[in-house]
């Protein structure tokens, strides 16, 4: 299945559907899974397709009005009959690639308390102390310094 799997860049509107599926329980409308900086000049969203249906976004955030060599990895999500089979380390290097090839030397990001694993062994950093967020649950800060 992993060999199938091709990696784009999609619109944030193309994000909504899972988004409301996989992060939110499917308990809000899709068109209510929009993020802040969804439409920032440097944001931007990949989309995993297995024979040209999406099945993994993952969304790169400019959310800092201070420094531009900072982003916000944010919505990442998988469906659940794909987990496992390496599409989130696939959509994730990638982004770190892009990041990378525009000068960006931080990514952050709340990693969901089952999710924590995942990113640890992608070589981000807990930063201080777990707290919940309402109807989601348990998260953790993350960051990760990327190499040049």
């Amino acid at each position: 299945m992993n060999k199938s799997i091709e990696i784009h860049k999609i619109s944030s509107e193309m994000t909504l559907n899972l988004r409301r599926e996989i992060l939110r329980n499917n308990t809000i409308e899709s068109n209510l899974c929009h993020f802040k900086w969804d439409k920032h000049e440097k944001s931007f969203h990949l989309g995993a397709f297995n024979n040209k249906k999406i099945v993994g976004i993952i969304s790169i955030l400019n959310t800092s009005t201070k420094t531009n060599n900072i982003r916000r990895l944010r919505g990442m999500a998988v469906k659940k009959k794909y987990q496992k089979n390496g599409i989130g380390s696939k959509l994730i290097s990638r982004a770190e690639e892009i990041l990378v090839s525009e000068n960006i030397f931080l990514i952050w990001l709340k990693a969901r308390e089952k999710a924590i694993n995942f990113y640890l062994k992608k070589g981000y950093r807990k930063i201080g102390e777990p707290f919940e967020i309402i109807n989601i649950g348990i998260h953790y800060y993350c960051e990760k310094k990327l190499n040049k």
